[in-house]
């Protein structure tokens, strides 16, 4: 019943985004006039594909080739809806001008023209943004009672899967071991597939170098691909699993959750206070929770928080919507007095291989006494 709905809402949500994008849109350009028939056929195609594409996600039937194809299609229309919708707001502004009709349709045919290419521009920019590795971001935290300053490597929300696989951890693993933290954390969603398929995609994660080692907690995908196997996986490569529990290192009490999503599938649920037991209350305390609003269910409060899941909205202006579920978006956040927290924008993507106004990034914390 669970996947009828999404599917239904899926569908739904699709029919009526580019019906809205073809009619407050496409047909009010002028030039596309000529080619609405050939257009409507497009908008018919991406409605199939997205329904595909949901079932996909299910089921895994598609080839990369076409997966890449509905994919991308999908990112396309999504923002397309966006933009339709700031279209349709400044034209009803320019409507209300007073300007005679031959000099109206002039700036309406260069608002149109100058639209179009922006639209193009940023969808190409959005690809490549997907599918090139992400950037190092610099990131400066003051903390009290921090011992000696600390530089910790953070990455979430690397979806392995389908697009992104071993050259890309690869990448990541490069980046960060040039930066030359004192440990590395992965905040979730690492994987977005089963564990026997993931194969050698994460090996590269063997090679990454610190002085404290490399520590992760797993978020909501990993949960929809059977988190138990995929823990078993990542504790293969070396790498700390901190659900629910803490060490002490580098003069900080490091801390984990379990996701969210363990309270919806009733297996590894987030427990702060076993996360939190046996801290040392001397020193600071930085937490990993993959999903930021796990902050407003928080009764105690800790030094730093450190969460991805948001992707900065990933696909403008989607934004507004994962803001409004999350609390937060992207960057530094002051919780209250004592508490901080960062969310970061993630390193992968997550279902359309775009990222427009979102870019993905390897950020690099550095910690220094307040």
């Amino acid at each position: 019943m669970g996947l009828f709905r999404i599917i239904i809402g899926a569908l739904t949500f699709s029919v009526l985004t580019n019906l809205y994008s073809y009619k407050r849109f496409i047909k009010k350009v002028s030039f596309f006039t000529p080619h609405l028939k050939k257009i409507r056929i497009f908008f018919y195609i991406i409605s199939v594909l997205e329904f595909v594409f949901v079932l996909q996600l299910r089921f895994s039937f598609l080839n990369i080739e076409l997966y890449l194809i509905a994919g991308t299609l999908i990112g396309f229309s999504l923002f397309l809806f966006g933009v339709s919708l700031f279209y349709d707001i400044v034209r009803s502004i320019c409507l209300k001008a007073h300007f005679n009709p031959t000099r109206r349709k002039f700036i309406k045919f260069c608002f149109d023209v100058t639209f179009v290419i922006f639209v193009v521009a940023c969808f190409l920019k959005g690809i490549f943004n997907a599918l090139t590795p992400p950037k190092i971001r610099q990131i400066s935290i003051k903390i009290k009672n921090l011992q000696s300053d600390l530089k910790i490597a953070m990455i979430t929300d690397v979806h392995i899967g389908e697009f992104l696989q071993k050259d890309f951890v690869a990448e990541l693993v490069k980046e960060i071991n040039l930066a030359r933290p004192d440990l590395v954390v992965i905040v979730g969603d690492l994987v977005d597939m089963r564990a026997e398929l993931i194969g050698d995609f994460l090996d590269p994660l063997k090679n990454l170098k610190s002085t404290y080692g490399t520590f992760y907690v797993p978020g909501n995908h990993e949960y929809y691909h059977g988190v138990d196997e995929i823990l078993e996986k990542i504790r293969a490569l070396g790498i700390r699993v901190l659900g629910n529990k803490n060490e002490k290192i580098a003069g900080i009490n490091l801390a984990g959750v379990y996701d969210l999503a363990g309270i919806r599938f009733k297996n590894l649920e987030p427990n702060l206070d076993e996360a939190l037991a046996g801290c040392d209350p001397y020193l600071p305390t930085i937490l990993l929770s993959h999903q930021p609003k796990f902050i407003k269910t928080m009764q105690k409060d800790v030094d730093l928080v450190l969460c991805g899941h948001t992707h900065a909205g990933q696909i403008f202006p989607f934004s507004i919507l994962v803001l409004l579920d999350q609390g937060f978006l992207h960057g530094l956040y002051k919780i209250n007095d004592k508490m901080q927290a960062y969310v970061s924008s993630g390193a992968g993507f997550w279902g359309p291989p775009v990222r427009i106004f979102a870019p993905s990034e390897i950020a690099i914390l550095n910690l220094s006494k307040d």
